[in-house]
This record gives structure tokens, C-alpha cells and sequence, in this order.
């Protein structure tokens, strides 16, 4: 059991990655969030300890340092120190090109879309959406020292964890689908020093021999989760099945406005992932008991949970994951698109249908 948790000092963080933790404006326990509600729920309920990173989605950085936005809240807006910063770092091209959500619909992802992002503490102020305009400017600026910082920010919450007899569950796309070449995809190189002392502060094994994506080298380390919700199609190289086979427990998530809807559902329950469907349910009120997506033909029944309960994915068995649509603040009538009604009338979509059942 890791015990030296307590005698980290910053020189032990490789100068690199303390460097561009510097440049931004981060510390290793603040890289991560480690408390919302859900992930609270969680650990109340014996699920463990949870850790999720957030960047600004889709076009959300781009918007954040244009003068001329002026968006529909504060969090969706102009923000001069995200402007300046890009100025300073020399990011200012790449962050008006960067999409951070590559299958994104209008009802998530357009300026007035339903994005999570700006829910919650995400969508009141700007001091949130500035927080996570800079760690997208972190990892446009050194994609693989940004990774590393995040393996040393989990490491070192993965001692806190064990050393609380915890599991810990990390989900590094809270708010986006990650770098461009995909979290599973990128390599992330560790010397054989910095292996040794990741090993030796925080108990955290990770091998110094192969470039390894961080997924992979979380997944090698007991009592450590690493689960995503994706809108990512099934095949290709940022797809769920290769998310997957990088050591990844895949959701995926259902985009009701999408022209493909219903067959992409159905083709994510053939392969094996949970869908994740935001259904227009007041808080507190039932979830239904099963859903039924059908499209050229083809029709599939399977059981609902309650994706409220907690945010620990990896422990849901198979089926639709209910989520109650959050307020999204600074939402447009696009953002109805985003999710289902909660009635039991077969609900038609672009290419199919989709029915929700509740116990009679």
C-alpha cells in the first residue's frame, strides 16, 4: 500500500510536465474533477472514488476567444483571458480550428446546442468554462506532456484511493472526445525514472518500454477504471471498438438527431455497448423499464437503468442507460433535439423509431 503520497514535492514531477501544468494554470490535484453529484452518488453507494476531465466540447474554444461571440450566457461567451493566453502560447490557429467533438449534432453541440457542458457549475460564470478553455489549450500545446500530467494527476489520486481501501474510476472525456488522434491512440512515453518514481509515490505501475496510450496504462493498474461515453461510430481508429480493445469500458451515447440514429443505436447493442439515451424525465420521476429501437426492419428490446443512480458505467450491466436531461443553460429550441419525451408512444426519429416502456 502506497504511503508516500505525502511526501510528494514538485520536483518530483518530470520538468516538463510541471512546466506546462505551470503555463496554465493547474496542479496536479486540480487537473481533475473529483466531486460532482453523481460522482458522489457513487461513492456513497460503495462504487468508489471517481475522477473525470473536463475540456470545452466541439467548437465551445473557439467561440470562447472570438470578441465578436456573444453568446447566449456568460460560460457560452467571449472570454479575454482564454484570448490571451492562446496569444501568449502561440495556440490562437489552433484553437479557432479545434473541434473537440467530432460526431457532434446541433441539439449538443451548436453554439445554442444541449451540451452537459453547461450545466451545473459549467454553465454558471465563466470561471468554469475559463478553467476548462485552459486545459484545452494544455493539450493543443504538448499533447503527450499533457497526457503524462494526467497519468501523474491519476496516480496520484489512485494512492489517496487505495490508501482509503477505494477503487478509483477515471473518465478523461467528461466534456469531449479528447485529443485528435483519440486518448487510446496516443502515445505516451515514460523513462524508466519517472516509472520508477510514479511506482514508488503513488504505487502506480506503468512499464517505461513501449509508448503506450494512457488508457492502456491505467488499465494495467488493480482497482483502476477507466470508462468513457462516446458518440464515436463503431469502426475506424477512433471508433468504440477500438476505444474498447485499448482497455476503455465504452458507452455509447445515443444522438436522437442524428440522420442515423436508430441504426447506429442498434448497431452499438449488436457490438455489445451500453447506449446511453437522455430522455426528458423530471428529476425523481421513473425511469422506464425497457426500451425498443427499431429501423429497417430490425428491431431490439433491452432492459433501462438508471444512469442517475451514479456515474460508474463499468458496473451497469447491458442495456439503455437513462439520463435525465440536465438543464443546459443558454439552451435553444435545438437543444430539444438532444433527447427523447418521456411518454411511452413510439417516438420517431430520422430513420426509425424509438419506445419507451414503463411497468404497467
Amino acid at each position: 500500500m502506497p504511503s508516500l503520497i505525502h511526501r510528494a514535492t514538485p520536483g518530483a514531477i518530470p520538468h516538463d510536465v510541471r512546466d506546462l501544468l505551470a503555463r496554465f494554470g493547474f496542479s496536479l490535484p486540480k487537473l481533475l474533477t473529483t466531486s460532482n453529484p453523481k460522482l458522489n452518488k457513487g461513492q456513497a453507494l460503495g462504487h468508489g472514488r471517481g475522477l473525470i476531465l473536463h475540456h470545452l466540447p466541439a467548437k465551445a474554444l473557439a467561440r470562447a476567444i472570438t470578441p465578436a461571440n456573444h453568446g447566449s450566457t456568460a460560460a457560452r461567451g467571449f472570454i479575454p483571458s482564454l484570448l490571451e493566453l492562446a496569444e501568449r502560447e502561440g495556440l490562437t490557429a489552433a484553437a479557432l480550428a479545434h473541434n473537440g467533438c467530432p460526431w457532434m449534432t446541433a441539439g449538443c453541440g451548436s453554439a445554442e446546442g444541449g451540451c452537459l457542458n453547461f450545466s451545473g457549475h459549467g454553465g454558471m460564470g465563466q470561471t468554469v468554462a475559463a478553467a476548462r478553455g485552459r486545459r484545452t489549450l494544455a493539450m493543443l500545446a504538448n499533447p503527450e506532456a499533457y497526457a503524462r500530467a494526467v497519468l501523474w494527476s491519476v496516480a496520484r489520486h489512485y494512492a489517496a484511493a487505495r490508501l482509503a481501501g477505494e477503487t478509483l474510476a477515471v473518465r478523461l472525456r467528461g466534456t469531449d472526445e479528447g485529443p485528435s488522434m483519440g486518448w487510446h491512440r496516443l502515445p505516451v512515453n515514460i523513462t524508466p525514472g519517472e516509472a520508477l518514481s510514479l511506482r514508488e509515490r503513488y504505487g502506480f505501475e506503468t512499464s517505461p518500454h513501449t509508448a503506450a496510450p494512457i488508457t492502456e496504462r491505467l488499465a494495467a493498474n488493480p482497482g483502476l477504471y477507466g470508462y468513457e461515453y462516446s458518440k464515436a461510430t463503431i469502426q475506424g481508429e477512433l471508433g468504440l471498438i477500438s476505444q474498447r480493445d485499448h482497455g476503455v469500458d465504452i458507452t455509447a451515447s445515443f444522438a436522437a438527431d442524428r440522420p442515423t440514429a436508430c441504426r447506429d443505436g442498434l448497431a452499438a447493442l449488436r457490438e455489445g455497448f451500453r447506449l446511453a439515451i437522455p430522455v426528458a424525465i423530471k428529476k425523481g420521476a421513473p425511469i422506464p423499464e425497457f426500451v425498443t429501437i427499431s429501423a429497417g426492419g430490425e428491431s431490439v428490446t433491452v432492459p433501462a437503468i438508471d444512469g442517475d443512480l451514479s456515474d460508474h458505467r463499468y458496473r451497469d450491466g447491458f442495456g439503455a442507460v437513462i439520463l435525465r436531461t440536465k438543464l443546459s443553460r443558454g439552451a435553444g429550441p435545438v437543444a430539444d433535439l438532444f433527447s427523447l419525451r418521456g411518454h411511452e408512444s413510439a417516438q420517431p426519429l430520422a430513420d426509425g423509431t424509438v419506445t419507451l416502456s414503463w411497468p404497467s
